[in-house]
């Protein structure tokens, strides 16, 4: 599965392609939305990380103690 680290690395990819001379200003527009969507699955990848570790702080896996 993809990290929220790795989604970061390529919103910053995307972002920096977007800014190249070279590109349209339709293929610009769209990798900068790529570039966000992939900043807010980061955000939700962290959240679900988030909570996990706390449901297994509250409900250790049994032997675990």
């Amino acid at each position: 599965m993809i990290s929220a680290a790795q989604c970061l690395e390529f919103a910053r990819q995307y972002r920096a392609l977007s800014q190249n001379s070279n590109t349209s200003s339709d293929r610009a527009f769209l990798m900068k939305n790529i570039a966000r969507s992939l900043t807010g699955l980061a955000g939700q990848l962290d959240r679900l990380d988030a909570l996990t570790r706390e449901k297994q702080q509250r409900c250790p896996a049994p032997g675990a103690l």
